[in-house]
């Protein structure tokens, strides 16, 4: 008989291992969407210069400190970019793009580089974006960048 029972104990510890392992498996999927998602919405942000696209990347509650000690609204940075398009000789990629997750929060955090055509070289922003999940949406909440000063030889 015990050997029967340890048989039955480790039949148990099997199969909640492997429901434990399922469910891991399962979470690290759904975080993996979550982070695709929120670094799609950096491009998309990134490569946007039309009031359709940031109305949807933007949530309502969105705020932007910017270099003047301004803290603007979501409907003030729209018509700031759309206002102020990008110059077409300057094209903008991710250095470094990276997303970490806490729960429905997701901080995206790097550098921009902006390169511009001619002598005027390379401009560099260091920035920190952060996307709440509402409703099963991502949308920006806030952003701030900061110039990155020139690396001297």
């Amino acid at each position: 008989m015990p050997n029967r029972m340890s048989a039955i104990g480790w039949g148990c510890a099997v199969v909640a291992l492997a429901a434990t392992f399922r469910s891991t498996a399962a979470q690290s999927s759904h975080v993996r969407a979550d982070s695709d998602t929120v670094v799609s919405l950096e491009h998309a942000w990134l490569a946007s210069g039309d009031s359709a696209t940031l109305e949807r990347i933007l949530a309502p509650d969105f705020l932007h400190p910017v270099s003047t000690g301004d803290i603007i609204d979501k409907s003030e940075h729209i018509a700031f970019v759309t206002k102020h398009p990008r110059p077409t000789a300057v094209h903008t990629r991710f250095e470094r793009l990276d997303v970490r997750l806490y729960g429905s929060t997701a901080i995206a955090t790097g550098i921009v580089d902006a390169v511009q055509d001619g002598p005027a070289g390379v401009r560099r922003t260091v920035f920190t974006d952060v996307f709440v999940k509402r409703g099963g949406r991502w949308q920006a909440v806030s952003a701030q960048e900061s110039e990155v000063a020139q690396r001297r030889p």
